[in-house]
């Protein structure tokens, strides 16, 4: 969506394929044209997984302005640390929402894990037969 929606048309992406040719959900290539973006941060908005944060970072100089100037999916990942510095109000948001979805995990995992020790630890209530004396 934020490639078709760039107006300068300055984002590239080629979608990874799986083994049948079947598209998968993450890009194989994923690179901006600097030289291209005006920062006009509409990718921002239409990008569905929120994956594009602009940072504020504008001064780029290269001695090579067609290869320079276009930057890939490893040279575009900041690590967290950097957007509390530059965005922190919405940084400390996502770790929250990060945060609170590592913790539903979890709690999923534990649940399942303790239902699967507890069905084990049950005897077996199947052909269990009475001493015979008691029949008696």
């Amino acid at each position: 969506i934020c490639e078709a929606e760039c107006p300068p048309q300055c984002i590239y992406i080629v979608m990874e394929r799986d083994g049948m040719g079947t598209e998968m959900s993450k890009p194989k290539v994923f690179d901006i044209d600097i030289s291209v973006c005006m920062s006009c941060q509409i990718c921002v908005e239409v990008c569905p997984f929120d994956a594009i944060k602009m940072d504020q970072h504008y001064e780029i100089a290269t001695d090579n302005r067609f290869g320079g100037l276009l930057l890939h999916r490893e040279a575009l990942a900041k690590p967290n640390s950097y957007y509390h510095q530059i965005h922190p109000t919405e940084a400390r948001a996502v770790d929250a929402i990060l945060a609170e979805q590592k913790a539903k995990a979890a709690a999923t995992k534990a649940e399942a894990e303790a239902a699967k020790a507890g069905a084990m630890k049950k005897p077996p209530t199947e052909n269990i037969q009475a001493p015979i004396s008691k029949l008696q």
